[in-house]
């Protein structure tokens, strides 16, 4: 019988070896592959160095998905786990087709997962989503879905014992990554559980900009639109660029930074103030620009950038990732002048089907010009097969943790509001 070579020391932080530690001891476990993944196909952990060592692969991977995702591109997923805390860093769950004598081993799926940290002791491990992506939906192989993710939810089982569930955060829930994990879930003998979802802006490329944002039900926008771009451009001369060329965007993510940094983020959450994001983010756009999926916006007024805004390309669907305006023009609306902008440029492309304003849900400013909407999910998946009241428990710890925190937040607002006022 042969046998995964993927087993360490119980008493160990974690293997293999040179693998950032997680927040949580894993107790990884020796498997027969025959009891575990389907025929030919085999899972490994890999960390920060050697996941590395397979970009080539990985890229590959991105391109057949069953559903893109920029943030889990290699330019944009490496850079972030590589300038930020060792910490926050995922391990890397890669999924592989074995070598045959009639073709190479083959990257089936790629899942990024960090544990639950002592203090929330929920029993409930999450896909990693960091504060700067929209999404977390794994790369899966279009052709071989059933098979790669019956080879993750064994991987769960087998190697994370303390684990009741795994989370997937912000998974496009009419997408066909939700409905393969619901599938290999079902049938595995796992249950699923939806734990909260809202609905976010999305653009379909197939109409006009115009049409967008009539559509959008709002008769003034438009007209109000093109009478504060009249005062803008009674000021100088208005110009709307969209830059793509490796060596532009780097200049021009440093005129992002530094315009971000200029109005209100200034003192909260600015990209410049923080080393580590800054850093990321100039990685991030250069290594996705060199492969064309980067493309930077910018509105100037005689030259000076009055609004910029970042989006990443993956598959066939942008994503509006970032957005920054100058505070002096504030009573012109440059970002949403901007925003047009950007619609009329996504429409014109041929390559992209839709684009995801990657907004928190009811956001003021892009949900007045998109009307349509796609909804995201954090769902949950049973770890372990069979194990029905353990997850239940962690669904239930975790339900009420949410509640918790958005009791506060709505506190913490409503104390805002009193001191502002």
């Amino acid at each position: 019988m042969s046998v995964v070579p993927f087993w360490v020391n119980k008493n160990a932080k974690w293997s293999p070896e040179s693998a950032s530690p997680p927040t949580k001891k894993l107790r990884l476990v020796r498997f027969a592959r025959e009891e575990s993944f389907p025929a030919g196909f085999a899972a490994e952990a890999l960390s920060l160095e050697q996941i590395g060592g397979v970009v080539a692969e990985w890229s590959d991977l991105a391109k057949r998905s069953l559903e893109p995702n920029a943030f889990l591109e290699p330019g944009f997923a490496l850079s972030a786990a590589r300038h930020f805390p060792t910490s926050a860093r995922p391990v890397f769950v890669a999924v592989w087709q074995e070598a045959s004598a009639v073709h190479a081993r083959k990257l089936m799926a790629l899942c990024p997962v960090t544990l639950p940290g002592e203090l929330v002791g929920d029993g409930l491990a999450r896909v990693w989503l960091h504060k700067q992506a929209a999404t977390a939906t794994p790369l899966v192989d279009r052709e071989n879905a059933h098979a790669a993710l019956k080879t993750l939810l064994s991987w769960f089982e087998k190697n994370l014992p303390d684990v009741s569930g795994v989370v997937f955060p912000k998974l496009p829930h009419d997408g066909p990554t939700y409905a393969a994990l619901v599938a290999a879930a079902r049938w595995t003998g796992r249950r699923s559980r939806v734990m909260e979802n809202h609905d976010r802006a999305i653009f379909r490329c197939g109409e006009s900009a115009d049409e967008t944002f009539k559509r959008a039900g709002n008769s003034k926008t438009l007209p109000e639109l093109r009478r504060r771009r009249r005062r803008l451009e009674e000021l100088g001369r208005l110009e709307h660029r969209r830059i793509s060329s490796p060596a532009e965007v780097r200049q021009a993510t440093e005129e992002f930074l530094a315009l971000e940094a200029s109005g209100w983020k200034r003192n909260r959450g600015a990209l410049l103030l923080e080393p580590s994001l800054s850093t990321f983010v100039r990685s991030a756009t250069r290594l996705l620009a060199s492969e064309g999926k980067c493309h930077i916006h910018r509105l100037s007024l005689d030259g000076r950038p009055i609004a910029m805004g970042i989006v990443l390309d993956s598959g066939g669907r942008s994503y509006f990732w970032k957005i920054a305006y100058d505070e002096e023009f504030r009573s012109q609306a440059p970002g949403l002048e901007l925003a047009y902008e950007i619609t009329k440029a996504q429409t014109s492309r041929g390559d992209v089907d839709m684009t995801d304003s990657c907004a928190i849900a009811d956001h003021p400013m892009i949900n007045k010009i998109w009307p349509d909407r796609e909804t995201v999910c954090d769902l949950v998946v049973q770890a372990r097969a069979e194990r029905f009241r353990s997850f239940d428990a962690a669904c239930k710890t975790e339900s009420a943790r949410r509640a918790l925190r958005a009791l506060a937040k709505r506190a913490a607002i409503r104390l805002l509001k009193r001191r502002s006022s």
